[in-house]
């Protein structure tokens, strides 16, 4: 394959439209004291902007092939630091903004990779599909993952005409803002499901014990673990799903799980 005439081999569609590029860049409110790590900058058409705009840029970058055009931005802008790597797999590092119109098949670990970065706010370019599930606050995983830890805003859809290539379905801009575990202290549902997302390689049995175990100690409370237990046989989750990581849980399951607990 020759990679280097076939731009979409990494699922990258690039932003091409000025006005909502402008756009992108204006919602990020940066002023020259601000750091901005950007994933994805591909050709740099969003880089050249950042780079004017904020007092650092560093671009995470997977695709070799466009090294000549992160190249010329560093030549140009002596506050750019260039990473190559796959931004799952790589370091983010503290930053006051993340910038990015990340493929949408790999929206799902991205999130769970904001979760372990420092940051004060991220503005994204996503599948309108993810944005609207999201802004409803629907109950599937996703959706779930997403506003248990960030507030979610949708700034406007974007049609497919804005890329190159086009994507195929529409495409929305959200800006996260990460918000603290004492945000949920009075919704219950929403501090356990936060708690267990972050054990997601555990049986949800024991996740979710130990997930209720630490909202009565928010509210300086004791619960033992044969109280927890109790509560969690008076859900009457079924045997099967209760014995599921909660990585492995389908989007039916967690619906069912949110819709039992009480």
């Amino acid at each position: 394959m020759e990679f280097e005439n076939d731009i979409n081999y990494l699922d990258q569609h690039f932003l091409i439209n000025k006005s909502i590029i402008n756009a992108f860049v204006d919602e990020a409110h940066l002023s020259v004291e601000e750091s901005v790590v950007e994933i994805g900058p591909g050709k740099g058409q969003i880089s050249d902007t950042l780079a004017r705009r904020c007092g650092h840029l560093t671009c995470i970058e997977i695709d070799s092939n466009l090294e000549h055009f992160m190249n010329v931005l560093k030549d140009k802008y002596d506050n750019v630091d260039i990473i190559y790597g796959n931004a799952l797999d790589v370091y983010i590092p503290d930053c006051n903004k993340i910038i990015s119109a990340l493929p949408y098949s790999i929206t799902e670990p991205f999130i769970e990779k904001l979760l372990r970065c420092n940051f004060d706010e991220c503005l994204l370019i996503v599948g309108k599909k993810f944005a609207d599930s999201v802004i409803n606050k629907e109950l599937n995983k996703l959706s779930l993952l997403t506003n248990s830890f960030f507030e979610v805003t949708k700034i406007m859809d974007i049609s497919p005409d804005a890329f190159d290539p086009k994507p195929r379905v529409m495409s929305s801009m959200i800006r996260l803002i990460p918000i603290g575990r004492e945000s949920f202290k009075n919704n219950f549902k929403r501090f356990v499901f936060r708690e267990m997302f972050f054990h997601r390689d555990k049986k949800l049995k024991n996740n979710l014990m130990e997930a209720l175990i630490e909202f009565a100690k928010m509210h300086e409370q004791k619960l033992t673990k044969k109280e927890s237990k109790a509560v969690v046989d008076s859900y009457d989750i079924p045997k099967e799903t209760l014995n599921k990581l909660m990585e492995n849980l389908s989007n039916y399951e967690y619906e069912m799980i949110y819709s039992k607990l009480k």
